[in-house]
């Protein structure tokens, strides 16, 4: 009797120590930068089809490899230029074609279609590509698989960018796993401009919804022609968050083998904070990722993994709708800094320098607009200018053009408002300029002025005052006002009201000899302004003081002509 006490004892023990901690209440995540610090466990969802590993399934056993020694990263300009390439509009336009194919279940046709696109996304960057066909536990698809290589022939380093481009039949899945998926195109696209010391592959996976399936197979044939992938940054749902505190927050995953990668893309976040802005959270190891795949055949990953889960998990509202750009474009910005330091970038070529940007400050709602830029390339190779127009549109890449030529594009807005428009340049190797200075060009309803005509005087002596007539009109009748900048750090202020092609008329004198360009504009009653009017004005100072000169010489031969005739009368 006493025996089985005992036994019931230890059992009620045992049963504690294993089962409390499975159905307790969950740990809430604290924020932590410090890896030294024991982190909470997070619990990433698993592949919709995949069946779950039993209990007491193995999911971190520590490999036997050295830990990886890479020197921990330092600001770099070059990550700097590839990071801030990344944006909302750039992530946009990636979600919105993969989505429109719907749902993209393995082997449907509109997973084959979303394969066909990022294939061709891929070779439209100029990045060898090809399909990675598998089979596997019944089912048949395509990996799609681009490469940059490294540059550095004693090097065989590869590290991988990877996503699923499948889906759940249920589900369009924008963020899962679209989201990681326009992180690898992204990435493809803008490395693709960049050279590495290290080769990096850039992978989509399909069947990662029935079970990690096509990764499984990549990495099995991986580590079965001894590749040396040294690190793998698996992407997969980043893009959910409806609080300040979701967006501001990140889960990695990882293995004990793996710390080091962890320990690196944290110290990736902490050196580039001010271009990234997260937190980065310890998740421990999970299985529900193709990561998982990797580690099965001892490579070292990560898993990046939204903060909150989406509710709208493996459901038809899993849209656009339903993630946060802003958040996507940081998380991406963490994952392509980490990539770009272990793969060690450096530039195809010289950048073109900062195109200078001309165009007008002020229009109207649904009037075209033309902005020009300019910039040199040092190498004398052609460029191709962007322009950003403040509202979540572009140009687009326009050329290309001569080095030193100027490039042009058009744009109307219809919304009235203040617009931040802003160009930048590229030579034809894709290595680009930093952004030019700004222009903040203001629209409203209302048209302004055309530019004003300033007539009078075009030279003139110093001290004395001229007179100068100005004219315009207001395509609205509105009354304007003229504004003269004399050119001499002098000017009017705003003179009228007049009414709309009524001239007005201002007098200036000039204390000093020299050429000065008159500027004049109008504004209406409504305070928006015209582009300037201009006239260059000439005071030839010396060349009146020698018509003065010869004038006076003149009378002085005349007085004493006169003078001598006087004296010959009286001595007559």
């Amino acid at each position: 009797m006493k025996k089985s006490k005992i036994i019931c004892l230890v059992v009620s023990m045992l049963m504690i120590v294993t089962v409390f901690p499975v159905v307790g209440l969950p740990i809430q995540p604290s924020e932590i930068k410090n890896t030294t610090v024991i982190p909470p466990r997070f619990q990433a969802p698993t592949p919709g089809y995949a069946p779950v590993p039993p209990a007491d399934a193995i999911l971190d056993a520590p490999l036997l490899k050295e830990t990886r020694q890479i020197t921990p990263a330092t600001m770099d300009d070059v990550v700097i230029g590839i990071i801030e390439q990344v944006d909302e509009s750039l992530f946009l336009s990636y979600e919105q074609n993969l989505t429109a194919n719907g749902p993209r279940p393995t082997e449907s046709a509109s997973c084959i279609a979303a394969a066909e696109y990022i294939y061709n996304q891929f070779q439209s960057m100029g990045l060898e590509v090809r399909y990675c066909p598998w089979s596997y536990a019944g089912y048949d698809s395509d990996n799609v698989e681009a490469t940059i290589p490294g540059i550095d022939t004693t090097s065989d380093d590869i590290y991988i960018i990877c996503a699923h481009y499948d889906t759940v039949s249920s589900s369009p899945g924008a963020d899962d796993d679209t989201s990681g998926t326009v992180a690898v195109l992204i990435a493809a696209q803008i490395l693709s401009q960049y050279q590495f010391n290290h080769t990096i592959k850039f992978v989509a996976f399909s069947g990662e919804e029935q079970g990690l399936l096509g990764s499984a197979v990549y990495a099995s044939e991986a580590a079965s022609q001894g590749w040396d992938i040294i690190g793998v940054l698996n992407c997969d749902m980043i893009s959910y968050a409806i609080t300040s505190n979701d967006g501001n927050n990140l889960i990695v995953f990882e293995n004990t083998a793996s710390e080091w990668l962890y320990s690196y893309t944290v110290g990736i976040n902490n050196e580039y904070d001010q271009y990234i802005d997260l937190t980065l959270h310890h998740g421990g190891s999970t299985w529900g990722s193709d990561h998982n795949s990797f580690w099965d055949e001892g490579y070292d990953a990560l898993f990046y993994f939204e903060y909150t889960e989406t509710p709208y998990y493996h459901t038809a509202q899993d849209t656009i709708a339903h993630i946060n750009l802003s958040y996507g474009v940081k998380n991406t910005k963490l994952i392509l800094a980490t990539l770009t330091e272990l793969a060690e970038a450096s530039m195809l070529s010289d950048p073109p320098a900062a195109p200078e940007l001309i165009g007008p400050t002020n229009g109207v709602i649904n009037e075209p607009y033309t902005f020009e830029a300019v910039s040199t390339e040092p190498d004398g190779e052609d460029v191709f200018y962007y322009f950003d127009w403040g509202d979540g549109t572009n140009s687009g890449w326009v050329g290309p053009y001569g080095s030193g030529v100027t490039g042009s594009a058009q744009k109307s807005w219809n919304t009235v408002g203040t617009y931040t428009v802003k160009a930048k340049a590229k030579d034809i190797n894709g290595a680009q300029s930093s952004w030019s200075p700004s222009i903040l060009m203001t629209i409203t309803t209302d048209h302004p002025p055309e530019t004003p005509t300033i007539t009078g005087p075009a030279e003139g002596e110093p001290g004395n005052a001229y007179l100068y007539t100005l004219s315009t009109t207001d395509q609205d009748g509105d009354q304007v006002y003229y504004f003269v900048d004399w050119g001499d750090n002098l000017t009017s202020g705003w003179l009228g009201p007049f009414n709309s092609g009524a001239s007005a008329s201002a007098t200036h004198e000039w204390a000093e000899e020299g050429t000065y360009t008159v500027q004049v504009k109008a504004k209406d009653t409504y305070g928006v302004e015209s582009d300037w009017g201009t006239l260059d004005v000439t005071m030839p100072v010396i060349v009146q003081k020698h018509q003065v000169t010869q004038l006076q010489y003149f009378l002085q031969q005349i007085t004493q002509l006169l003078q001598n005739l006087g004296l010959r009368s009286i001595r007559g």
